[in-house]
């Protein structure tokens, strides 16, 4: 009886976060279903001190990245950047769709995935609809970077909630991770511009022959407000990842590093007027640390009561096949269940599960990979495709989930493939 409650309230609190009946917000329905699962004696104090552990350190690391984000935005940091290539290359659609792609990986790399979708697809959106592309093109370019914002935050840890967590989970430090998901992170950012402009580039190579591109484009000087402010910003970003790097040795949390650095980023924009307290409370996402804390318990209560228990079971068969055979069979599977279940309640049963198998240190590295890069098959597979599509509603753009599947698993499965094969190569 405890593991249908257990399943049923997962599958019940998932639902209503994807489909989010009357804009009911992702946060307050995991509340209410580990609320649910503690009135039942499902789940007790001593669990939740397990998953606070688990989570504390990533959700305050997100938050910091976000709000710092929020604050370089505000500045025009990121639009500087984009306005750039656009001018450079807005009578090349291809090189432009490949400028933008490693804009986002960029902004994915150093900062995180959400804080790409949030402020690239804003500028996508006009940068194409100032070029006057037809839809197909114009999906090219959102994919292109929506795609990037989870396939590009491979490389270092703070890029993703999911490093994070996994980060976490299985005390790896910022170098440990760097040194091992370097290569695999970069091969994946390579592969996801080689499948978008394989995928799209007859398109865009017809539309260019076909459309007059404006003469000009806004100066990027004028996306600046503050010239000063700015050059301290790169300072800022220096610094912070100068931190990133010796905090596994000095053993500082990564969440202080985020925090820090957004506490210095928002001073100094107070001290040319660029930003107020309410602001910056306002934009930043506090709701992430229900989120997590809930979630993650509601997916503690599948493991508790056995829901999960096959997971370690399968992984062993995989691995005993050797190295490739249990990266590449390991990292599906992981990719499966991020596609199937949203890739934030797949890091703790792919970390609860490897735990449990004893199996190589090499599977960590392989879930990285597919609560990332698996994540793009579905859209319901990241928080920040949900996100990505909420946008381009916004934008006028419709796409269906089937429609996004469609490009999901075509554009997803050679890049996961490649990641893989890079991770193989890495670990020797």
């Amino acid at each position: 009886m405890a593991l249908v409650t257990a399943v049923g309230v997962f599958a019940i609190a998932l639902a209503l976060i994807v489909w989010k009946p009357k804009g009911l917000h992702e946060a307050i329905t995991a509340l209410a279903g580990a609320a649910l699962l503690f009135a039942m004696g499902m789940l007790d104090v001593g669990d939740a001190a397990y998953i606070w552990h688990f989570v504390w350190d990533a959700t305050f690391s997100l938050i910091g990245i976000m709000m710092f984000t929020s604050l370089l935005d505000a500045n025009g940091f990121f639009r500087w950047a984009a306005l750039h290539i656009a001018r450079r290359f807005h009578r090349r659609q291809l090189r432009l769709l490949v400028g933008l792609c490693a804009l986002a990986a960029g902004i994915t790399i150093f900062f995180n995935n959400d804080g790409t979708i949030l402020i690239m697809i804003p500028i996508v959106l006009e940068v194409t609809a100032l070029l006057r592309l037809s839809r197909t093109v114009r999906i090219a370019f959102l994919l292109g970077v929506g795609l990037m914002a989870d396939t590009a935050s491979a490389p270092l840890m703070m890029s993703n909630l999911t490093n994070i967590l996994t980060a976490d989970f299985f005390g790896l430090t910022f170098g440990e991770y760097a040194r091992t998901m370097m290569f695999p992170g970069f091969v994946a950012i390579a592969a996801t511009i080689a499948a978008t402009t394989a995928y799209f580039g007859r398109s865009i190579k017809r539309e260019e022959k076909q459309r007059e591109a404006p003469d000009e484009f806004p100066d990027p000087a004028t996306a600046v407000h503050d010239m000063r402010l700015f050059k301290l910003s790169w300072i800022i970003i220096a610094f912070m990842l100068g931190g990133y790097l010796v905090s596994g040795k000095v053993g500082l949390p990564v969440a202080v590093i985020a925090l820090g650095g957004a506490a210095v980023q928002w001073a100094v924009n107070m001290s040319v007027g660029l930003g107020d307290i309410r602001t910056t409370v306002r934009r930043t996402p506090w709701s992430i640390v229900v989120f997590a804390l809930s979630m993650n318990l509601v997916v503690y209560s599948l493991y508790l009561h056995g829901a999960i228990d096959w997971f370690p079971r399968a992984l062993t068969p995989l691995t005993e096949q050797g190295p490739l055979i249990g990266i590449l069979g390991s990292g599906g599977m992981f990719s499966l269940l991020s596609a199937a279940v949203n890739n934030l309640p797949a890091v703790l049963v792919s970390s609860l599960a490897i735990h449990d198998s004893g199996g190589p240190h090499y599977l960590a590295y392989a879930s990285l990979l597919g609560t990332s890069v698996g994540a793009k098959l579905t859209p319901i597979g990241s928080l920040a495709t949900l996100l990505w599509l909420q946008l381009l509603r916004k934008g006028g753009i419709d796409m269906t989930w089937r429609e996004y599947a469609k490009y999901g698993i075509v554009l997803t499965l050679p890049i996961l493939f490649c990641a893989l094969l890079a991770l193989w190569l890495t670990i020797g």
